[in-house]
């Protein structure tokens, strides 16, 4: 079967600039006020504002994230709107949610109903119940 379109993929490793445009490539670290990701990816993002479609990151650390059908691993922010996308661990002020799935959530004001596994209070006692069977565990075994 012959094809008519061919596609360059690029990956670039650091990128540092005012604003960063990410189409069909990728990148290891990107630092921008404004940085837009389509059908792309990044290891890691520092920027202001995120906008991030068909594509994923594995951390994102930014004043505004607004992803569709996308993914991350972890992302901290003030403010993040996600539509039918996956986060791993999650860490903002404000989350605004339409069909989406957080692993760990840590959250001051949640917007919709997104799929947590594990919200802050879980994990608070998930860590104190380990702690007392580590403590346990290590003066039974002294």
């Amino acid at each position: 079967m012959e094809s008519s379109d061919t596609a360059e993929v690029e990956l670039h490793e650091n990128v540092v600039a005012d604003t960063v445009e990410i189409t069909q490539a990728g990148a290891a670290l990107v630092q921008a006020d404004t940085v837009t990701v389509t059908q792309g990816g990044a290891q890691h993002i520092e920027a202001r504002s995120v906008t991030l479609s068909h594509g994923g990151a594995a951390v994102i650390e930014a004043e505004t994230v607004d992803m569709r059908n996308g993914g991350a691993g972890v992302l901290m922010a003030e403010t993040v709107k996600f539509r039918y996308s996956g986060i791993g661990v999650a860490a903002a002020d404000t989350v605004k949610v339409r069909d989406g799935i957080i692993g760990v959530l840590f959250a001051g004001n949640i917007e919709g109903t997104p799929d947590v596994k594990v919200d802050a209070r879980t994990a608070a006692a998930f860590g104190a119940g380990f702690a007392v069977v580590f403590l346990a565990l290590r003066r039974l075994f002294r």
